[in-house]
């Protein structure tokens, strides 16, 4: 035995200089949901082509100063000359030219300017207000949440589409709504976005929050005698972050094609500025003699949707792993 203990002490000497030499660091929920992430290669390929079209987005005025042709002017002797028909892809034109001889490859690069920009912003105001509405129906529950939650009952016992064509419709025609502070165009389309999808995000928060306020975190919050506004926003909030996150990332392409949606039908983005549902729209007549004009703008449409989808799903897989298959 005497013999054998000196050898144990030196092993166990050994596993602990081995262990002290580690550098042993706890990593936190956002390493950890990196190193899921990143291991999901068809989400890290959609988040590289979202991010290339963002910097497309963003620098398409130098792109097309460079390469193209401004997006609304005009080129009639880009035309077919004996028809006067939009003639195809060229060395001069990439993506040809629509029927009044614009450069469809510079309308389709500001077109993600206002895709991106329309779904960004109305889902950004969407968020804040679900967030804000669902925290104080789950958290005071009574009247407040009596109120909130039939309110967002009846929001969605409309048809999305006909909800949004209604209130675009109204907002486009002359001075706008709201005694004019909502324009036609642009800002009627974030206004409409915004009106129809805060219910969504409302009714996950308040279900969320109706879970956590039982917490016994909140109860101890509670007896230290810390305020509603501290429990909310430090406690209740932080523990929100996540499916906030995957809300957006899930949103931001349906509204790029409620968008789009409201733009072919008429009373989205108002022309010369170019958007892509509005493109289609102009294209569907004549696609059987100028395909480019319908093929392009839809490709990036479809391609945009399509990119963020996969992101929104290797986003919520890599939050929650027990919702990935």
């Amino acid at each position: 035995m005497s013999g054998v203990a000196p050898g144990l002490d030196e092993r166990s000497a050994d596993l602990v200089a081995f262990a002290e030499s580690r550098e042993v660091a706890g990593r936190t929920q956002w390493q950890l949901f990196w190193e899921r992430f990143r291991e999901d290669r068809v989400a890290l390929v959609a988040l590289g082509f979202v991010g290339a079209e963002i910097v497309v987005a963003i620098f398409a005025p130098v792109i097309v100063g460079a390469i193209a042709h401004p997006p609304n002017a005009q080129y009639p002797e880009a035309l077919d000359p004996m028809f006067g028909t939009p003639t195809g892809p060229s060395t001069t034109f990439f993506f040809g030219v629509d029927p009044l001889g614009q450069d469809v490859f510079s309308r389709v690069l500001y077109g993600a300017r206002v895709s991106l920009e329309v779904a960004i912003i109305a889902t950004f105001f969407s968020v804040v207000t679900g967030v804000a509405f669902g925290m104080t129906a789950g958290y005071y529950r009574g009247f407040a949440d009596t109120a909130i939650s039939r309110f967002i009952d009846v929001m969605l016992a409309f048809p999305v589409l006909l909800l949004a064509l209604g209130i675009a419709s109204a907002c486009s025609i002359g001075g706008g709504c709201a005694a004019g502070l909502v324009q036609p165009g642009l800002t009627t389309v974030i206004v409409t976005i915004v009106v129809i999808n805060w219910t969504y995000i409302g009714r996950i928060i308040r279900g969320q929050v109706l879970s956590l306020r039982e917490k016994e975190f909140i109860e101890s919050a509670r007896a230290s005698g810390a305020k509603d506004r501290t429990i909310l926003f430090r406690e209740i909030l932080p523990n929100l972050v996540a499916p906030i996150i995957v809300y957006t990332t899930l949103a931001i392409p349906q509204n790029i094609l409620l968008e789009a949606a409201l733009s072919y039908l008429g009373v989205g983005i108002n022309p010369p500025q170019a958007s892509w549902g509005q493109m289609i729209a102009e294209a569907t007549p004549i696609f059987s003699t100028a395909w480019w004009y319908f093929v392009f703008p839809g490709a990036a449409l479809v391609l945009t949707v399509l990119a963020f989808n996969l992101l929104g799903d290797g986003v919520r897989d890599a939050l929650d792993p027990r919702t990935a298959d």
